[in-house]
């Protein structure tokens, strides 16, 4: 058996390197760190050869030679002197590993000059052996690697491509960079700048030079102080036309160190999930302060995550800060929502499709003439463009023989307005009656309606160019946001419900019945009634007002197919998308002028209404700027 013997220091460095130095983007990341640190505002990295040759030059307050040679020595360091100060540390580095292992895979040479001192010091380490000698340098300190991984053949191996190592180095400089704005980076790559951040402070600007941000996105502020828990995030985040298929644009830093934060994924996640298509990922930065007796940076080599002490509450003020900053309202904020006639909701039962069928009846009128023969009909009819919100007559219920087919679409302007559903600042209301009389209602300052393109675009002239809105998806987001209002506290019960006085008997797949079994409570809440048959069939008796017109069977169905793929957590917020999507006006439905103008009133009126739930962007726009552009290209 070998004798137990202790290994030199040059080669247990060596052995630490492995964990500290896996890279030449963690020797960037370590050398850069010591130069926040040293209190730099001007940081310059220079990489060559392969990215084996790297050099790291700030303006920072420099070093004593003594401990610039110290600093070589394995746990040496300037940041802490006890266990307890891991629990107030205010610095990036504090394990005095990253020099030692750095120079036992390098040729290491370290020129430094304090800020009041008339000359500086050259430190060279190399194989294990340290030496200092004065020399004639600038202020702050230069570390120059050369070499990096000549004397271990089997770590080369492993490195990539020289773009690729490179590509993991600007991500470094980047989460830096932004964690930092009051500090100036610059990156050369082969001589080359390929990264300069101009250190004004501003978070936007930085975000954007350091190339997170590409510059074209719309940027929300987002603020948010939890005073009982000392928690206080701030950032930024894209409005939600813009997001990509990784989380490669969301940073998040914590008391200024760029870490991995499963925290902000899943808040994020929360409050974009009726905001962008599912899969897909915003633009964010999420700066979070806490008392650093809070949370445990001493848990990963590289010093990439991080755990708190009171993780939940660090949760719900992320969720909070983002979700309140998404909620704000946009610019042509100032257009007020339509006030609605007040009916109560017990005068507007949905009549059946019979008794609809035997007042409108085939003898009653003519398709091709719409015309009503009875005031009776016309009532019934009205009534039932109320309830409907202009969609389609699907079918007769079962234990109805009769069909109806829905009269023509009628033209532009002679169209029966445009309809909603309840408003949120009068619950007691089931519907807009704009029939009669509509109540004459204006687009913001600026805007002019132009064109109804194949009954699904409208055109808009604005103060900036043209805009172009679909009628569907601009319905979508205000009736679920209503409906989201319209609710006692959010994710509860609404009382906007119709008890259907012929039961729908559903035709469920496997899968769909047992998301419904699973889901029932939840469904519950949002206004389905479902009751079990003898032969273990289910029927439905109640739903939502807006799906009171609707093929209750087929629309209970996508609602389920939806439920299955989408994450438990989520299913009060998929299910209000799946309600308001069902229910809001389709392409190709005939609007009046009025209706237009009603709808973009409510759109524009409405928080978070540049997607619908799903993610699909409501507008296109086009700057007079951008239509020159694209009929002159240079």
């Amino acid at each position: 058996m070998p004798k137990v013997s202790v290994l030199p220091d040059y080669i247990a460095s060596q052995i630490a390197a492995g964990e500290v130095v896996e890279r030449p983007s963690s020797v960037v990341k370590e050398l850069v760190e010591n130069a926040i640190d040293a209190g730099a505002k001007n940081i310059s990295i220079s990489i060559s050869e392969g990215c084996r040759n790297i050099s790291v030059a700030d303006d920072g307050h420099g070093m004593h030679p003594e401990d610039a040679v110290l600093a070589f020595h394995r746990h040496a360091t300037s940041k802490l002197s006890s266990a307890d100060d891991l629990w107030r540390l205010s610095s990036l580095g504090f394990r005095g590993e990253a020099l030692p292992s750095i120079a036992s895979v390098a040729k290491v040479t370290c020129f430094t000059r304090l800020t009041d001192a008339d000359s500086g010091f050259r430190i060279e380490a190399f194989e294990g052996k340290i030496t200092s000698t004065e020399t004639g340098c600038s202020k702050g300190t230069v570390m120059e690697v050369i070499d990096l991984f000549y004397n271990v053949p089997a770590r080369l191996k492993f490195l990539k491509k020289a773009a690729t190592e490179f590509a993991h180095i600007q991500e470094i400089i980047q989460s830096l960079a932004i964690a930092y704005p009051y500090v100036a980076f610059t990156v050369e790559n082969e001589g080359s700048v390929q990264m300069r951040t101009n250190g004004t402070g501003d978070l936007a600007t930085v975000a954007r030079e350091s190339k997170l941000f590409t510059g074209t996105e719309s940027l929300i502020e987002v603020n948010n102080l939890d005073v009982t828990h000392g928690v206080k995030v701030r950032g930024l985040v894209a409005k939600p036309v813009h997001f990509r298929g990784d989380r490669k644009a969301i940073l998040t830093t914590v008391n200024n160190r760029p870490v991995r934060c499963p925290l902000t994924y899943k808040a994020l996640e929360y409050a974009y999930s009726d905001l962008i298509p599912r899969g897909r990922h915003p633009f964010a930065v999420i700066a979070i302060e806490i008392d650093p007796a809070h949370v445990d940076v001493n848990i990963h080599p590289t010093k990439k995550e991080i755990k708190y002490s009171q993780g939940n509450e660090v949760y719900l003020t992320i969720q909070r800060a983002i979700v309140t900053a998404l909620r704000t309202l946009p610019p042509t904020s100032h257009v007020q929502p339509f006030v609605p006639v007040s009916v109560p909701a017990s005068s507007m039962s949905i009549m059946p499709s019979a008794e609809l069928a035997e007042l409108v009846s085939p003898q009653s009128r003519t398709l091709e003439e719409e015309t009503f023969t009875t005031p009776d009909a016309q009532i019934a009819y009205a009534r039932f463009e109320r309830a409907a919100g202009l969609d389609e007559i699907r079918e007769i219920p079962s234990g109805y023989s009769e069909t109806v087919a829905r009269p023509k679409q009628l033209g532009f302007r002679d169209r029966l307005s445009y309809t909603f559903n309840a408003s949120p600042t009068a619950p007691e209301d089931t519907s807009y009656v704009n029939e009669v009389a509509p109540s004459k209602r204006e687009l913001p300052d600026g805007w002019k309606l132009l064109a109804y393109l194949k009954n699904s675009y409208f055109l808009i002239e604005s103060e900036q160019g043209l805009e172009i809105v679909e009628q569907h998806i601009a319905h979508e987001r205000v009736l679920y946001e209503r409906l989201l209002a319209a609710q006692n506290t959010p994710g509860r019960t609404t009382d906007l419900t119709q008890h259907l006085l012929i039961s729908t008997s559903l035709r469920l797949s496997a899968e769909q019945a047992a998301c419904l079994r699973e889901n029932d409570e939840a469904l519950k809440t949002l206004g389905f009634e479902f009751e079990h048959t003898e032969d273990g069939g289910m029927i439905c008796a109640q739903v939502p007002l807006e799906l009171a017109h609707k093929n209750y069977e087929a629309a209970i169905q996508e609602l389920l197919d939806q439920l299955i793929v989408c994450d438990h957590a989520n299913i009060i917020l998929e299910a209000t998308k799946s309600i308001a999507c069902q229910s809001a006006v389709k392409n190709g439905m005939t609007l009046s002028e009025e209706s237009i103008i009603s709808l973009l009133c409510d759109w524009l009126a409405t928080p978070r209404n540049d997607t619908c739930p799903h993610g699909r962007p409501v507008r296109m726009s086009f700057s007079m700027d951008k239509l020159f552009q694209m009929f002159h290209p240079a």
